[in-house]
């Protein structure tokens, strides 16, 4: 139980951070004349918007399939392949600059994931990055997988509202 309080109280604090980010790195672009495009996917889902089965279809594949295949693969597979493949396991490490290595390559591959198909540069880029070292934090504390799925549906449900409370520059 108490895994679970502390992901509900890491979740608002995670999601603010990865948002300011985000939108502190667009004031800056902006601010030295760089044009950061928004991600396809957020015209996506703008574009399928509204009471039908192509955007219900949407909103379960981002609050539910996504976060748990990504945090399948970057969290689960990645972060912690790293670990046994330089002997660590899930325990508590003892090598904090190797814990935090294996952190930071994952959630630069998480990141990078979320561009494959997308132009850069994007403001996003770096807040993602932010978001995978949080989301590593949170698997490494909590030691389960659910509850950084969790995190992660609650984020890109934040993200979701969000979307559409903000009307779009």
């Amino acid at each position: 139980m108490s895994s679970l309080k502390l992901t509900l109280k890491a979740w608002p604090v995670i999601a603010a951070a990865t948002i300011g980010l985000c939108y502190l790195t667009q004031v800056v672009a902006k601010w030295v004349g760089v044009e950061l495009p928004d991600q396809e996917n957020l015209e996506i889902v703008r574009r399928v918007a509204g009471w039908n089965w192509q955007f219900a279809f949407l909103c379960v594949q981002i609050l539910l399939l996504l976060p748990a295949v990504e945090e399948l693969i970057f969290r689960k597979g990645i972060y912690s392949a790293l670990g046994r493949l330089v002997g660590c396991s899930d325990a508590p490490m003892k090598n904090r600059a190797l814990a935090r290595l294996m952190a930071v390559v994952s959630s630069v591959l998480f990141s990078a994931a979320h561009y494959v198909f997308q132009p850069f540069p994007d403001s996003a880029f770096v807040a993602l990055f932010f978001f995978g070292l949080a989301q590593c934090w949170l698997y490494k504390k909590t030691g389960r997988l659910c509850y950084a799925i969790l995190n992660h549906g609650l984020f890109n449900l934040t993200n979701l509202v969000l979307l559409f409370l903000i009307p779009a520059a």
